[in-house]
């Protein structure tokens, strides 16, 4: 069996076995995919329009907002489009600090990448403002006026990254079935993954050959100037490496972007000379007070510097039982660099540069005690 045709299956199944089920939207390439496989099962039973849920980020591409605005006006999709207030990271240097997307506050500052589109569902519909973040996650406001049990077809794909991969091998049945992170138990919402075992090549051909459909714009730019192919925020700890990318793609996005978050241009100035093995060492040599240390310079607000303490204090409970697994300056790298997630402090992996650093200094120790 094909993985498109193992896909069909999947959707096939999700339709079975969900009261309703909507394909969750970005604009990207994946998603584009999963929503044609969705138009696939709704000519094949009759269903009518595509259910589709568009999450508006603010702080996207114009390319990618252009082509969900093109995807909006098919007659064979009945799109949801969002504009909540909810928290995103915007990481300079090593410095991170929030900001809360489509807020009251940035808005009378000026600091709005782009204007709500009027026709968005927004905070008010459901009795909140704009002034705070939203009380619950987003997929539960997302999911409300669904009857039954829902389902949110996304564009995972297991090889993007190793996260993705275990989220799609933690069950023998279903495996591509699974819960929302932090949704509250009792609510009848499941994501399905129906294109996990998808390669890049196979999203591609799918979308052109067999639909002979377009996907986004940006990806053709981004592979003529050799670009960052993830379309989604650009500012956060990861994306931001790159942000030189944004100037070969879309420069005027950049020039807004920096009109708004003007230190973004130091990033892309200086990242090259930033050394990162330094700044790590520096903090990692003083232990967990080391920690704390770097928590209180680089973690911009309380809310930030709340989670990573939590990530800190998960992390010594785990360094007591395995201080070779989590070592004092993996715990400083994952503050500096990677995605906070106080749900699973992970040990150094074979691959990574923490892991030749940890090589090194094991080798290191045993020729000195030679």
């Amino acid at each position: 069996m094909s993985c498109v045709d193992a896909a069909r299956a999947r959707i096939r199944h999700v339709y079975d076995t969900f009261d309703t089920v909507c394909v969750q939207f970005s604009g990207g390439k994946d998603s584009t995919a999963v929503l044609y496989l969705a138009k696939e099962i709704h000519e094949e039973r009759g269903l009518g329009p595509v259910k589709v849920i568009f999450r508006d980020e603010e702080m996207v591409s114009p390319l990618v907002v252009d082509y969900v605005m093109k995807i909006r006006d098919y007659d064979w999709v009945d799109m949801e489009w969002y504009c909540l207030p909810y928290g995103a990271e915007v990481w300079i240097l090593g410095r991170r600090e929030s900001a809360i997307l489509w807020s009251q506050r940035r808005k009378d500052l000026g600091e709005w990448v782009r204007p709500m589109p009027e026709f968005a569902i927004n905070a008010t519909h459901f009795g909140l403002t704009h002034e705070k973040p939203l009380p619950e996650s987003v997929d539960y406001y997302t999911m409300q006026g669904k009857p039954g049990r829902v389902a949110f077809i996304t564009g995972v794909r297991a090889n993007e990254s190793m996260i993705r991969y275990r989220s799609c091998v933690q069950k023998l049945h279903e495996n591509y079935i699974v819960s929302p992170y932090k949704m509250k138990k009792g609510i009848p919402l499941k994501f399905a993954k129906i294109i996990y075992d998808w390669q890049m090549d196979d999203v591609l051909k799918f979308i052109t050959e067999e639909h002979g459909a377009e996907y986004c714009p940006y990806y053709d730019i981004a592979a003529m100037t050799g670009s960052n192919t993830r379309v989604g925020i650009p500012l956060h700890s990861v994306a931001i490496r790159r942000i030189g990318d944004v100037i070969a793609t879309e420069p005027e996005f950049y020039d807004r972007l920096v009109e708004v978050y003007p230190r973004i241009d130091s990033q892309r100035r200086m990242w090259p000379d930033f050394d990162v093995e330094a700044l790590i060492e520096l903090y990692s040599s003083n232990g967990f007070d080391g920690a704390g240390k770097f928590i209180d310079e680089f973690m911009m607000g309380p809310s930030l510097q709340r989670r990573a303490r939590a990530f800190v204090a998960q992390f010594r409970n785990k360094h007591v039982q395995d201080p070779h697994s989590y070592p004092i300056n993996w715990l400083i790298r994952n503050l500096l660099l990677n995605e906070i997630n106080i749900t699973s402090a992970s040990p150094i992996g074979p691959g990574t540069k923490a892991h030749a650093v940890r090589s090194t200094e094991i080798v290191e120790v045993v020729l000195d005690e030679s």
